[in-house]
């Protein structure tokens, strides 16, 4: 370790400046629908001058930034900050963990993503044997709305939180069966919560058919969502139900290995 770090008696020397950022940063974090000015000086017990100045600072870092209603709300930036750690982060183990416990499902594609801003950004992925047509990279992106794994996300979020989420235009549709509007995004999403599990009817891909479900590391909060790719041809009306309660299952359980349940 850098000895220039330490005090004499091995005490890490803290600066100031970055532990009440870290102090106003986790506040904000806290909070669903953002924190104003005010509550931040009296939360971080800080002058209000600092608290200010920080967090002007950390808006031109686009570490925070403010909505509508002119409180603070986390910034874009922390957002990839999240990504690069949840991309090595034990998730990934558990997501091949609970893949290799789990029966019946080695014919299937099974992939594990994360949403930035309203794409979803691929994490991990175990490919089956079986061609779909498109190959899943970690780090690709595409439009959350037009994937289970997006559409299994947003489902389970606060509404304030998936505002934060939803493109301010319409992406183009990639395919024929993608979503076409909000209204129809809605309609789906209440069927999403309705059962558990969200599907992917060729929208991403024509003739894949994908399964998807959130992973919460509290309510109303994903931190990342599994799906399960199959032939659009296989997609049976009973398969799609019982395929669907193991994804469901394997979210539960990947959420459990994370202490999150």
């Amino acid at each position: 370790m850098d000895k220039t770090v330490l005090d004499e008696d091995s005490s890490p020397k803290l600066v100031p400046a970055v532990v009440r950022a870290t102090q106003i940063l986790d506040c904000v974090a806290e909070s669903r629908d953002g924190v104003k000015l005010a509550d931040l000086v009296r939360k971080t017990r800080l002058p209000k001058s600092s608290v200010h100045g920080l967090c002007q600072t950390l808006i031109h870092l686009k570490l925070l930034k403010l909505n509508s209603d002119g409180c603070f709300v986390m910034g874009p930036h922390s957002v990839r900050w999240a990504n690069v750690f949840l991309a090595n982060s034990d998730i990934v183990d558990a997501f091949h963990e609970v893949l290799a416990e789990a029966e019946g499902l080695d014919a299937y594609t099974l992939t594990l993503s994360h949403l930035e801003g309203p794409e979803v950004i691929y994490l991990s992925c175990r490919n089956s044997s079986s061609p779909l047509g498109i190959t899943f990279r970690i780090g690709m992106r595409v439009p959350a709305v037009f994937t289970a794994t997006g559409k299994a996300m947003l489902s389970a979020m606060s509404p304030q939180e998936l505002a934060r989420h939803l493109p301010s235009e319409w992406p183009q549709p990639i395919t024929p069966s993608s979503v076409q509007s909000l209204k129809q995004l809605e309609i789906e999403m209440a069927q999403v919560r309705a059962r558990g599990y969200s599907l992917d009817n060729g929208q991403l891909r024509e003739g894949m058919f994908c399964i998807g479900a959130a992973i919460c590391d509290r309510p109303f909060h994903p931190v990342a969502g599994i799906a399960l790719s199959m032939m659009g041809a296989e997609a049976r009306p009973d398969i799609i139900e019982h395929v669907g309660m193991q994804v469901r299952v394997l979210a539960d359980k990947l959420s459990q290995r994370m202490g999150w349940a």
